[in-house]
């Protein structure tokens, strides 16, 4: 018997532990096969979308900032967290111009992913943008952002040396390649 047939959790109470401006976490209390019960904790997230935006000189676009629970500078594709009931689409079109003063002509749906889903339920949208027209970057009142455009073989060098280690910027960045 498969194993999805087997195993069927049902759920016996939600918990909402904590709910701030950009994560909750809950305990759910469930019903694994057999009857017993369990806890499940994980982290609730609205998701997000990033943005694989390539210049008129086919360099990438990137975001350097300074990211806090990791305690480094980061360089990562535009990326923003959706707002509840935000289509994707439009979240990502809102982040490109946001975070680094462009408007893309042309877009294309790269794929969707968990990035933990053993202990999150947050879902990340990557999109690929070209055909880039400058517009005015205008950041989140908390976002101290650099704007940098890097060659692809500088990404695979950063990729490489760990100077690039963020998920979605990684899987976006592999994901285009494996396109061509």
């Amino acid at each position: 018997m498969k194993l999805n047939a087997l195993y069927r959790e049902k759920f016996r109470r939600e918990l909402h532990v904590f709910k701030g401006r950009a994560v909750g976490f809950r305990c759910d209390e469930i019903i694994i096969p057999g009857g017993k019960t369990a806890q499940r904790e994980y982290l609730t997230h609205p998701g997000a979308v990033g943005v694989l935006a390539f210049d008129s000189n086919n360099r990438i676009l990137l975001v350097k900032q300074y990211r806090h629970p990791v305690g480094e500078f980061t360089c990562e594709i535009p990326a923003g967290k959706l707002t509840p009931g935000e289509n994707p689409d439009a979240c990502v079109r809102r982040e490109l111009e946001e975070e680094t003063g462009f408007r893309a002509r042309r877009w294309k749906k790269l794929l969707s992913f968990w990035p933990t889903a053993a202990f999150s339920n947050e879902v990340i949208h990557l999109y690929l943008a070209k055909n880039l027209v400058a517009t005015k970057i205008n950041p989140d009142e908390d976002e101290f952002i650099e704007l940098v455009h890097a060659a692809p073989r500088q990404i695979e060098r950063w990729i490489k040396t760990g100077k690039i280690r963020d998920s979605k910027t990684i899987i976006a960045y592999l994901f285009c390649k494996s396109l061509k």
